[in-house]
C-alpha cells in the first residue's frame, strides 16, 4: 500500500519521523529563538523521548518508514556520531550545555542522511548485511492498522514495567518526568497528524484537574513531582496509576 492508496482505517498518510525532524530544523533556521514548531523550547532529552513516542505510534499504525530506519545505524557506524552514552548527553556536553546547538547538531545529521540516495545507501558497507535490504526500501506511509489511543499506550507501559524499579528506563532512558512528557507528546502528535481523534486523553487531563488536584492550565508533571517529594519515577507511576483508575471508572 502506497501513500496514494486509501487507508482501510480512514486515516491520512503518516509523516515519517525524519521528515518531522526536518520540519523542526527548518523552523529553527527561520526563527531567531524558540519556541519551535512541535517541540517548544529545545531540550534534547525531551526530543529524544518525543521521537520514541512518535515512532511507537507509527509502529502501532503499521507504517513502514523505508530506508529512514537506517538513520540510527548510519549515525552510529558510518558517522561514528552516536556515543554509547547516547547522542543527547554527548552533544549537550560538546556544546557547553547549549540545548539549541546540541539539537541543531543532531538535526544537521538528519538532514545529511536525507540527502543520500538509495544508491548511496546501497554502497555503504553495513555492519549487519541484512541492513542492505532497507537501503532501497520505499516507505509505506498509509496506516494499515487502526490507531490506539494514548491511554492504551500508557497502559502498555504500566504493564511492561510492573513493580520493578528502574524498568521505566526501557521507554525513556534516564527516568525524569520531562522525558516522560516527551514520550507522551510524540505519541499524541503522531495520532494527530494522521487524523486520529484522541478525545479520551483530553478527558483524562480534565479528570486529573477535577479529581486529582492538577491545577487548571498545568500539566501533570510538576504537581506530581511535588506530591512525590521530587521522586521522578514515583511521579510517573502516579500518572500511570491514575490512567488505570480513569480507565476503570
Amino acid at each position: 500500500m502506497n501513500s496514494s492508496t486509501p487507508s482501510p482505517t480512514g486515516l491520512k498518510p503518516a509523516v515519517p519521523m525524519l521528515e518531522l525532524l526536518l520540519r523542526v530544523r527548518e523552523d529553527m533556521e527561520t526563527r531567531p529563538v524558540g519556541p519551535y514548531r512541535y517541540i517548544g523550547m529545545p531540550d534534547v532529552d525531551w526530543v529524544n523521548c518525543f521521537k520514541g513516542g512518535y515512532r511507537e505510534c507509527l509502529g502501532v499504525l503499521g507504517v513502514d518508514e523505508g530506508s529512514d530506519v537506517l538513520f540510527g545505524v548510519w549515525l552510529r557506524d558510518v558517522k561514528l556520531a552516536w556515543p554509547g552514552e547516547g547522542w543527547e548527553p554527548a552533544y549537550l556536553r560538546e556544546c557547553g550545555g547549549d540545548q539549541t546547538r546540541a539539537l541543531r547538531k543532531y538535526l544537521d545529521y538528519v538532514a545529511e542522511f536525507r540527502t543520500l540516495s538509495p544508491e548511496d545507501l546501497s554502497a555503504i558497507s553495513w555492519r549487519i548485511p541484512e541492513d542492505v535490504q532497507y537501503a532501497t526500501r520505499a516507505p509505506q506511509l498509509m496506516p494499515t492498522r487502526a490507531p490506539q489511543p494514548t491511554l492504551d499506550f500508557l497502559m502498555e507501559v504500566r504493564r511492561e514495567i510492573g513493580d520493578t524499579e528502574g524498568r521505566l528506563g526501557m521507554f525513556i532512558g534516564p527516568i525524569t518526568v520531562r522525558r516522560m512528557e516527551g514520550l507522551i507528546a510524540g505519541y499524541r502528535l503522531c495520532l494527530g497528524l494522521v487524523g486520529a481523534r484522541d478525545e479520551e486523553y483530553v478527558r483524562f487531563e480534565r479528570w486529573l484537574q477535577d479529581e486529582k488536584g492538577v491545577p487548571a492550565g498545568q500539566e501533570w508533571a510538576q504537581p506530581f513531582l511535588t506530591a512525590c517529594q521530587g521522586d521522578h519515577e514515583q511521579a510517573i507511576r502516579r500518572l500511570l496509576g491514575f490512567a488505570a483508575e480513569f480507565r476503570a471508572a
